[in-house]
């Protein structure tokens, strides 16, 4: 692992929980951190022994001994600054969404291409050792047809703040934020299928009012108390459903804000048997009874797994399991789904 060169983009919270311990343990060298905050890309630098730190990224992209690039800074930012790093010849993986819409993604996914470079996205419930295990039964025809599917991820309140919570910066709210991740996970357990039409709705109920920037997932500004205002102008809730081209649908619903129970949930259902995580059940027929059985696969690190996938690409070439095309594809999914909240009808997906 040690011939890739990593610079990091963003030194907030994601990066700093997830991708340089996993990085440490990988033993990738980081050469240099960036962040719009110099101070805190300096103080993340000198608290884990990277060499050099900036407040520009373009400062970062300039360096030779740099292969690759983790690009975790708001979603507004993703497309201007994976477009640069793609440009000057550096690999990337982008924190999720890939971008604030299909047609960003899209460009994205095309220059890589052009470059013949990889860029992959932090999509990495994929990784868990759980939904891989369903993904290979899947795979070797044990669920017959697969012709449902169904992503929840439901926080009572759990809604992050700061820049998630602004339009202009995330794209939109929990549907962008928590809703990619098991959207993504449940439609590749379901072996992607072409999507072709989608009706969502969206509720902005509980707003601001019921916003604390004192517990859940901090981003850096608040958690630095840089950020106090609070801003919300993006939805609580976001419910409906995908077609795909072979006929099968995806239901779906995520919340960061609702008066419910807490949990998330990837199912799939097909004519032979179907499945759930987590825990991860198998519900099948055993001696022609009905059976519910327990798999007992752990999540493993899925953070770690994604790492060592980007890594292993890179020095390969070959494509990630979380490719930028899938990437289009997620994007053209979710931009669908709020284009149907606002006409309040089921949308064409192209």
């Amino acid at each position: 692992m040690s011939e890739i060169r990593v610079g990091l983009i963003g030194a907030g919270s994601i990066a700093q929980v997830a991708h340089i311990p996993n990085l440490k343990n990988l033993g990738v060298p980081i050469v240099a951190v960036a962040d719009a905050v110099e101070e805190r890309a300096k103080q993340i630098a000198q608290q884990h022994g990277i060499p050099h730190a900036y407040g520009d990224y373009r400062q970062l992209l300039k360096r030779d001994d740099v292969d690759a690039v983790i690009v975790s800074t708001p979603t507004s930012t993703h497309y201007p600054i994976v477009t640069a790093a793609l440009k000057s010849g550096k690999h990337v993986l982008c924190e999720k969404p890939p971008a604030m819409n299909d047609r960003e993604a899209e460009k994205m996914a095309e220059l890589a291409e052009q470059q013949k470079l990889v860029l992959m996205y932090a999509l990495q419930m994929r990784y868990r050792n759980d939904a891989r295990a369903v993904k290979k039964l899947v795979e070797q025809g044990e669920f017959g047809e697969v012709y449902f599917g169904r992503a929840l991820y439901i926080r009572r309140r759990g809604a992050p703040g700061g820049w998630f919570s602004r339009k202009e910066l995330s794209g939109g709210g929990p549907l962008l934020d928590i809703g990619v991740h098991v959207i993504d996970l449940t439609w590749w357990l379901m072996g992607k299928p072409k999507p072709v039409s989608a009706a969502g709705f969206t509720f902005q109920k509980i707003g601001a009012k019921g916003l604390r920037l004192d517990r859940g997932w901090q981003p850096a500004d608040v958690r630095e108390k840089l950020e106090q205002e609070v801003v919300y102008d993006v939805e609580d809730y976001a419910g409906g459903f995908i077609r795909f081209e072979n006929g099968a649908v995806l239901l779906f619903e995520v919340s960061w804000q609702i008066n419910d129970k807490d949990r998330w949930g990837s199912t799939i259902c097909g004519t032979k048997a179907g499945a759930s995580l987590p825990p991860l059940e198998l519900y099948t027929e055993v001696l022609g009874e009905q059976a519910t059985v327990n798999l007992r696969v752990d999540e493993g690190n899925a953070y770690l797994e994604e790492i060592r996938e980007f890594i292993t690409c890179v020095k390969e070439g070959r494509k990630p399991l979380t490719d930028a095309y899938d990437g289009v594809t997620v994007m053209k999914m979710l931009t669908a789904l709020y284009r149907s909240a606002e006409q309040g009808r089921e949308v064409p997906i192209k």
